[in-house]
């Protein structure tokens, strides 16, 4: 054991420092960590701290967005982001003409493959 206050090492038995006299604190022994196997592991989803419980998500359609989406092409880039509640990149894409229609033809694939979700991480229906 070793004194707080001197450093000094000292016997599990004193219960004052034989050098600087100071009561000796006993500390508590550490607390035990229990590993969790790697198979009980969840991962939380990205937008964990935005979910609130109890409260149920808007659930949003999947042929509005895909409509919405091929509107892009046409000149009405970003429809499909901010149905999907995704504002800040809906102005950039419809500024942009869908990122130059790079980032319109990306989010038709998603949306084909059900791989596109709106702002609280919860894949359109």
């Amino acid at each position: 054991m070793i004194c707080k206050h001197c450093g000094a090492n000292l016997t599990p038995e004193e219960k004052i420092c034989s050098y600087c006299r100071c009561a000796v604190e006993i500390e508590p022994p550490p607390m035990q960590v229990q590993q969790i196997p790697q198979q009980q592991l969840r991962v939380m989803p990205a937008n964990y701290q935005r979910m609130m419980p109890g409260v149920p998500a808007v659930p949003r359609r999947k042929n509005p967005a895909l409509i919405m989406c091929l509107l892009g092409f046409v000149g009405l880039g970003g429809l499909h982001r901010f149905y999907s509640g995704k504002i800040w990149t809906g102005l950039l894409w419809l500024f942009t003409g869908g990122l130059f229609g790079i980032g319109t033809m990306i989010d038709l694939i998603l949306i084909l493959l059900n791989s596109f979700y709106d702002k609280d991480g919860n894949p359109l229906q």
